[in-house]
């Protein structure tokens, strides 16, 4: 696996796609079952089944840095996908799984890699309609 990481092989196993959709993310304390942070604004960049690129300006809310503050998985993302074509919203808890810095004339300074965790057969069902729709844009 370190070679294929080192040659920069494809790792994930599902098909991304192209989204653009603007979200909101907050911190999730686990422990205490509550938010940690307030929320903030980013994109969706890419999405699968299986996991995400949020783009957004900030990787330290708060006082809480979303991957160095997180070693043990206690906190993850919680992030608000755009609601159904019948309005109704959905959230799905996610892990940080890596980060990188854009160059400075992007819209947003960092892409943030995003495991989904713990999906809900009604979660599946909501990606699978905005990945459905992500193809058809």
């Amino acid at each position: 696996m370190g070679l294929r990481k080192y040659l920069g092989l494809e790792r994930r196993h599902l098909p991304r796609h192209t989204s653009g959709w603007a979200v909101e993310f907050l911190v999730w304390d686990a422990g205490q079952q509550k938010p940690r942070t307030g929320k903030l604004s980013g994109r969706l960049g890419e999405i699968s089944l299986e996991g995400a690129c949020l783009q957004t300006n900030n990787i330290l809310i708060d006082g809480y840095h979303i991957l160095r503050d997180d070693l043990e998985g206690e906190t993850p993302l919680v992030v608000d996908l755009p609601p159904s074509a019948e309005g109704v919203p959905c959230s799905i808890k996610a892990r940080v799984i890596w980060y990188n810095r854009n160059a400075v004339n992007r819209p947003f300074q960092f892409d943030v890699g995003l495991k989904f965790l713990d999906v809900s057969e009604t979660e599946r069902q909501r990606l699978r309609e905005l990945i459905k729709s992500a193809s058809v844009d």
